[in-house]
């Protein structure tokens, strides 16, 4: 059954969320801090030009020995940088350098991407979204919609079992920003694709964002399978004002 929300309930506790489960609540910090220093020595490595754009990337057991990580932890962040179009797996072939295109990733624009930064990405963010999650409810194909409930399932099925999900967070925004049919639109999230992998390595250390992440995208995504274009921007409003939210306390405590 479709939970309806009314804008007048978009005040702070907005959505009453239920307690989020325990299995939600037991995340790996230091799990996620191996999965981000791997993201973060990849992109380096490409920006420095050791990997040039169309050459291949060592295998993912040779980049596990060398950055003395898990062979999982390489193949997620593969995955993430595949999403921001930084990489692209090509099975059986290998993982191949796409090149960096600064004419369209917003952080190549800043030499230092501080907490400020971040918190005006989700300023951004909370102006174009829920637009985009409305016009996606009401342009999208049947199939492009079945596919963004499709990633929501998986990003909650990869929170309860611990794994990172950034690769379905990531496309699960795509997607709705591709069903919107406004190319202006996708080309600016697209943009700030890479900016997005670091607002969430700072979102996570807030207590419970993870549940309530996780709630939103299936929260939207059944908005999006009814077509109901009012309740899904109001639905993806109240998720980039809980991110905002979370950016704000965690630029207060200085983390």
């Amino acid at each position: 059954m479709s939970v309806t929300i009314m804008e007048s309930e978009l005040e702070p506790d907005f959505l009453q969320l239920p307690p989020p489960p325990l299995e939600l609540l037991a995340e790996s910090a230091s799990g996620n801090q191996v999965f981000q220093g791997v993201i973060d020595t990849l992109k380096q490595r490409i920006r420095r030009g050791e990997w040039l754009p169309g050459e291949r990337l060592p295998s993912i057991s040779r980049l596990a020995k060398t950055l003395e990580v898990s062979t999982g932890s390489v193949r997620e962040a593969l995955r993430s940088l595949q999403s921001i179009g930084l990489v692209k797996i090509e099975h059986g072939r290998g993982v191949f350098v796409t090149g960096w295109r600064p004419t369209t990733d917003m952080a190549s624009h800043f030499q230092n991407v501080n907490t400020g930064m971040i918190v005006a990405l989700a300023e951004t963010r909370r102006i174009l979204e829920p637009e985009l999650a409305a016009l996606a409810a009401e342009r999208g194909t049947d199939a492009e919609l079945t596919e963004i409930q499709a990633l929501a399932k998986d990003m909650e099925d990869k929170a309860l079992q611990g794994i990172d999900f950034v690769v379905p967070d990531v496309q699960f925004h795509q997607q709705i920003a591709h069903a919107a049919r406004n190319p202006i639109m996708f080309r600016m999230m697209e943009s700030i694709n890479e900016l997005f992998l670091e607002s969430r390595q700072l979102t996570s250390l807030e207590p419970g964002m993870t549940a309530r992440a996780v709630r939103y995208h299936l929260l939207i995504a059944e908005a999006l399978r009814d077509r109901n274009a009012a309740q899904a921007r109001l639905l993806m409003l109240a998720h980039m004002n809980d991110t905002l939210s979370s950016l704000l306390a965690v630029e207060a405590r200085g983390d």
